[in-house]
């Protein structure tokens, strides 16, 4: 059970499944080895960098799409009150 554990974490960080990595995190076996925790530990990690990453990508693009939503709203505004000068 641990080495697929394993296996199937690598598989997932590898492939970036937000998802999976979520339920083989909850479905954890114990770990008896020394190596297999290292290895748990080091994945573990890994999956907190990719995830850390994915929030940063996140937040630049909701910063982008708030920018935007403004500047249309704007631009609107501007072009309502141009017509009606018109």
């Amino acid at each position: 059970m641990q080495l697929k554990w394993l296996e199937d974490f690598k598989i997932s960080i590898i492939e970036k499944d937000f998802e999976k990595i979520e339920r083989l995190l909850n479905e954890m076996p114990e770990i008896k080895s020394i190596n297999d925790l290292k290895t748990s530990v080091a994945l573990i990690n890994e999956a907190k960098k990719l995830l850390a990453q994915e929030q940063n990508i996140l937040r630049e693009n909701m910063t982008k799409i708030q920018k935007s939503k403004k500047f249309l709203t704007q631009s609107s505004y501007k072009e309502e009150n141009f017509s009606k000068s018109c």
